[in-house]
């Protein structure tokens, strides 16, 4: 049987094959009998599922980021897809493609990157652009940096995350300098390639998205600008100042304390990469909410947690506005 997608799935379809099971609840039914609420994953998405009548003994067996072999069938409930399980059992990594479970950009990451360098290359400073080229001339800098999601679950939380967020921001502060030229193009370039450049290290995602030890205990904030700071100490043409300001950018491109930024911004360079940084992370994960959305038959998505309401899917094709 061939493996199916999860954006794929339709009512009623069969299925024998590997998933990444992504959580695992075991709960006692109104009859009194076990069952299992799961849910399982590939790149394509999330899908929950139900094993009615389980054994504890089973439900040991296997672990939150375990690849599963799910035999079963997909049935709708309530206007959504949910998989009934048969029968589940672990299977060991040798026999999946870790690839086909995580999600991941659908852009040309090398292109992206090449793009990335351009943008660098219009920072004039001589400081500012030997700074960018030793992040963007190191090899295992380079390679985190074009396979680390931005985020865990809100927003590009998928391989090429980081890059394709990285230069979302950059693309749109090229437009902000041109229209509001009393900004330091220079800092404000910089600064929006380097903004988050501490999730290389903030996250783990070998097999599922996840926080380091070191990126819980310090986050990516602070460990970017002590990034910044060390590469700056290196670069003679780079004062004190222009490495404080870097710093100060990173450290408050969350802009409020509640946000988990030490400081607020205090610069117009850095009050343009907070504000640039939130539109792309939340018009990324607006759309990403109208994929995820199941239902048809509705035009509003469920409880959006990040948005703290739910959100419009639109009228339909028929009452389209993008003509105008």
């Amino acid at each position: 049987m061939a493996r199916k997608t999860i954006e794929d799935l339709k009512s009623g379809d069969a299925l024998d094959q590997p998933f990444l099971l992504s959580s695992k609840v075991l709960r006692t039914s109104k009859n009194g009998s076990l069952y299992m609420q799961l849910e399982l994953s590939d790149r394509t998405g999330k899908i929950p599922a139900r094993m009615w009548d389980a054994k504890q003994e089973l439900f040991e067996t296997f672990h939150e980021d375990d690849f599963v072999l799910v035999k079963g069938k997909v049935e709708t409930y309530q206007n959504r897809l949910q998989v009934i399980v048969r029968s589940i059992e672990p299977r060991p990594d040798s026999e999946v493609k870790v690839e086909d479970f995580l999600p991941a950009t659908n852009k040309d990451v090398g292109k992206m990157f090449d793009r990335l360098v351009e943008i660098a290359k219009t920072v004039r400073h001589p400081g500012l652009r030997k700074l960018l080229a030793s992040f963007l001339k190191d090899e295992e800098i380079c390679r985190k940096l074009c396979r680390a999601p931005a985020a865990v679950q809100y927003h590009h939380a998928f391989l090429g995350g980081l890059l394709e967020h990285t230069l979302g921001v950059s693309e749109m502060a090229l437009v902000a300098a041109k229209l509001y030229p009393d900004l330091d193009s220079d800092i404000l370039v910089t600064g929006v390639i380097l903004h988050d450049i501490g999730k290389i290290e903030e996250f783990s995602y070998r097999r599922s998205f996840s926080y380091t030890d070191s990126g819980e205990l310090l986050g990516h904030l602070y460990i970017g600008a002590r990034m910044v700071e060390d590469h700056a100490a290196e670069i003679p043409e780079l004062s004190a100042e222009i490495t404080a300001v870097l710093s100060h950018l990173i450290l408050s491109h969350h802009g409020a304390y509640e946000y988990q930024s030490p400081k607020l911004p205090m610069t117009a360079e850095a009050l343009a990469v907070h504000h640039l940084d939130n539109l792309d992370a939340k018009l990324n994960a607006f759309r990403a909410a109208m994929l995820r959305d199941r239902d048809p038959e509705s035009r509003w998505t469920d409880w959006n947690r990040m948005f703290d309401r739910k959100l419009f899917k639109g009228f339909g094709p028929e009452t389209a506005t993008n003509d105008r």
